[in-house]
């Protein structure tokens, strides 16, 4: 009698858990059991349901289909608008892609390399190129400040300020190149997951192709490029 009061308790427990649990359901058909933790305009936080201590994964809405909530209610989630709602911020976009994961697109509207290289002449200047102003000003303050620094400590004959202020420069540039490139890398995967999800309302494809051309010797195979349009 007592094994079976257990086990009662342990099949309701069970039975409570599951029907606890939030769902999120990806487009590509994938359900994944968790605890939502917040609906951004552009993104979804959450638990992995059996990892609740764990770590806090962020999805952008436009790829997930709806979630089911523990309470019944399902959120359905439309493509296009998901993205559209609220322009992101880069501070946004970087919680949301992982640079590191970045692939060159031939529809990337900045360059990686191009704005490490400005933000190796000018620190800042790769960020601004990218649009984001504010961040290449912090860069760009920082070097003049340190530069300040260092000539005023080499005229007061201050090795140790004059040291403080050039490996504050030195610091600066470094982080102001790699944070170009990541910037870029970053904001070109939001633009090329505005692309997919038909955001811009035409989608231009540019590929090789082979065609066959009939001529007197007989049809001859002759490379090209198809230029593919679609609403």
């Amino acid at each position: 009698m007592k094994r079976l009061i257990i086990l009662i308790s342990a099949l309701a427990f069970f039975a409570v858990s599951a029907a606890a649990q939030d769902f999120v359901t990806k487009r590509n058909g994938e359900d994944i059991a968790a605890i939502v933790d917040e609906v951004g305009p552009d993104y979804v936080r959450f638990r992995l349901w059996d990892e609740p201590d764990g770590v806090t994964y962020t999805m952008l809405k436009n790829e997930i289909l709806m979630i089911r909530y523990a309470s019944g209610r399902n959120e359905v989630f439309d493509q296009k608008q998901s993205l559209a709602m609220v322009p992101m911020k880069y501070k946004e976009m970087a919680n949301v892609y992982d640079f590191r994961l970045y692939q060159k697109s031939l529809y990337d509207r900045y360059s990686p390399a191009g704005s490490g290289i400005a933000s190796f002449f000018i620190p800042g200047l790769g960020q601004m190129i990218c649009g984001e102003w504010g961040r290449g000003l912090a860069y760009l303050g920082g070097h003049v400040g340190c530069t300040i620094l260092t000539s005023l400590s080499a005229i007061a004959e201050s090795d140790t300020l004059v040291l403080m202020g050039l490996a504050g420069v030195l610091a600066i540039d470094i982080c102001s190149i790699v944070d170009g490139v990541r910037v870029a890398k970053v904001k070109n995967m939001y633009m090329e997951d505005l692309r997919r999800s038909g955001y811009y309302g035409l989608d231009v494809d540019l590929y090789p192709s082979v065609n066959y051309v009939r001529t007197t010797s007989g049809v001859q195979p002759t490379a090209g490029m198809t230029l593919a349009l679609r609403f």
